[in-house]
């Protein structure tokens, strides 16, 4: 019995040690095998499209990997290092039951990953490393050698021109205050009603019968879009509204002034269609189609039918006839006018809460905020004007100074939070005047923050409103940047079909060819927009690009050289883009990157 003891208190250290035996050998042994996975990274190198880096990586392991291994997990850590930068874990292959694939007898799994773009990252390699883990005890666990399976950074599609650009509610208190005023209201189809304009100008034309003034002159003058039923429509809009004006004056007029309103159309024939067609952003052989519809001396049915054939009308339906159906107030009096200082001292008094908002109409809140260069002075200014006014234009720059706070922001995090605010604000501004503008811009916020589904949504909302060509140009050419940035190209070059044909529509037609691989298309673009703006750096360095591409190195030595001529800064993006790695041994590099 003793004996037996002994030999069990023997037997238990050895089978310790004979497991621990059998598991390292497991480990290593299939760390072995792993060594002999197989990844595939597509795009290689990565590609920086937008704010994002996205890819696929495909991993394969050996065949029998994994076969009557129960006890163990194997799985493959995913890392980007940038040069100088701390690593950024961006997840891993976890080769679980259920979670991999067998393609040709062998486990697989194909995942995207993502991280956020940032300059800094151009010059860094994806790294992976497998590891194997013991399940009955996790601190055992084996390691493969680190990989790199990807170098650097592709920025290619970063070269896009984008604008993005809006900015305050035009000051307009100065020419209220000392000269005539003009209000628009637009119309539904075929409405004529007051609440069916589109808008809140109707609170503006009750602040106007309010006023204490000894006269006022009223002209209201009505229009309608071809389209439209009947003949007299636009003689009803602007009865309608001088109807609405003589009611609230005598509701809320108490100065027994005297006003004086009169009404007029303005007459919506054939050649008024023409002159917003050519004001639009319509393609000149779709202007030119539409003109000569409209010049022929056929009937107005005949005009008529021949419009709603020709390539434009879908345009016409969508942007144009909107803008027609309106009438407009005209009101030509004088007002009393605080000076800048008092209006200032007043509007600092009233963000403070140390004086009551009524002390300063809602144009003069507004205007007073205009008066002070610091954001966070000018924040407050505008968070006065909205909690007191409620009214669009204060929500509306409101955001463009949250927006302005964002740009100069260098911290990821408090930048988002600035333009989630401006998107609050801006939002606000959308509901209460629903304008191509006010949408462009909030659609621009969002483009900013990264939100681009949200983005696009609303650029198409801004085009859908209408507005002047110049304003349309801008909001296509956006779009197609976003499009762009989304891998759409086609519908970029469709957006920029509509943009004008100005230096950023020019540019990123280069691109988006050049992402097509039309070189010889890339190119021309480009050479126009060089045209635009002679010895623009970008222009050149985008032609070496495409000369890279075309392995012309004739073309690479010579727009390199005059990039980094006007910008010095294009000598290092040029040494760390992949698009020029094949050069970089080649006279043709050496003598583009001299200075």
């Amino acid at each position: 019995m003793k004996h037996n003891k002994k030999s069990a208190v023997l037997l238990l250290p050895l089978t310790v040690v004979m497991l621990s035996s059998t598991t390292g050998c497991t480990l290593q042994r299939m760390v072995k095998q792993a060594e002999k996975q197989e990844i595939e990274v597509t795009p290689n190198p990565l590609v920086a499209n937008g704010e994002e880096v996205v890819f696929e990586l495909k991993a394969t392991l050996p065949e029998k990997m994994l076969n009557n291994n129960q006890n163990y997990r194997y799985k493959i850590d995913v890392v980007y290092e940038a040069t100088g930068q701390q690593r950024e874990h961006l997840g891993a292959l976890n080769f679980d039951i259920g979670n991999y694939l067998y393609e040709n007898k062998r486990p697989t799994i194909t995942q995207e990953f993502a991280f956020p773009y940032a300059p800094h990252k151009n010059k860094g390699k994806l790294l992976v490393q497998g590891t194997v883990i013991d399940k009955r005890k996790r601190d055992r666990v084996a390691y493969t050698p680190e990989e790199q399976v990807a170098t650097g950074l592709n920025t290619t599609a970063l070269l896009m021109v984008r604008s993005n650009d809006y900015t305050y509610v035009p000051d307009n208190y100065k020419t209220i205050a000392e000269g005539p005023s003009s209000i628009l209201f637009y119309f539904d189809e075929n409405q004529f009603a007051t609440r069916n304009y589109l808008g809140e100008n109707l609170p503006v034309l009750d602040q106007y019968a309010m006023d204490t003034v000894k006269q006022q002159t009223i002209k209201v003058i009505g229009s309608q879009a071809p389209n439209e039923k009947g003949t007299d429509l636009a003689q009803k809009r602007a009865k309608a509204l001088a109807d609405y004006y003589r009611t609230k004056v005598g509701l809320l007029d108490y100065s027994g002034k005297k006003v004086e309103i009169g009404t007029e159309t303005e007459g919506t024939n054939w050649g008024t269609l023409l002159e917003r067609v050519n004001k639009s952003a319509l393609p000149k052989a779709q202007k030119q189609e539409v003109s000569t519809i409209l010049q022929n001396t056929g009937s107005d049915k005949q005009k008529t039918d021949a419009l709603q054939q020709s390539a434009a009308f879908e345009y016409i339906r969508k942007y144009i006839y909107p803008t027609m159906r309106f009438a407009r107030v005209e009101v030509d009096y004088n007002r009393a006018r605080k000076s800048d200082y008092e209006l200032y001292l007043l509007a600092r008094r009233i963000a403070e809460d140390s004086l009551s908002a009524q002390a300063l109409t809602a144009e003069e809140l507004q205007y007073a905020a205009t008066l002070t260069p610091l954001l966070a002075e000018r924040r407050k200014l505008y968070e006065a004007a909205v909690k007191t006014t409620d009214k669009w234009p204060a929500y509306y720059n409101l955001g463009v100074v949250y927006t302005e706070m964002a740009r100069k922001e260098y911290r990821p995090k408090a930048k988002e939070a600035l333009l989630d605010k401006a998107i609050h604000n801006l939002n606000f501004a959308g509901f209460r005047n629903p304008t191509a503008e006010v949408n462009y811009a909030l659609a621009s916020a969002y483009h900013l923050r990264g939100n681009r589904e949200k983005a696009l949504q609303l650029y198409d909302y801004a085009i859908k409103l209408g507005g002047e060509q110049e304003m349309l140009h801008r909001i296509f050419t956006d779009k197609a940047a976003l499009e762009m940035e989304m891998g759409q190209y086609d519908e970029a070059i469709r957006s920029l079909t509509y943009s004008g044909d100005d230096y950023q529509t020019n540019m990123n037609l280069g691109l988006s060819y050049l992402l097509k691989e039309n070189y010889e298309g890339a190119r021309q673009y480009y050479e126009k927009a060089l045209e635009l703006k002679p010895e623009d750096p970008l222009a050149h360095y985008s032609l070496a690009v495409v000369g890279a591409r075309e392995q012309n190195e004739a073309a690479v030595r010579i727009h390199l050289r005059r990039a980094i001529q006007r910008d010095r800064s294009y000598m290092e993006r040029a040494f760390d883009d992949p698009e020029f790695a094949a050069y970089h041994g080649k006279q043709s590099f050496r003598e583009g990157m001299v200075r």
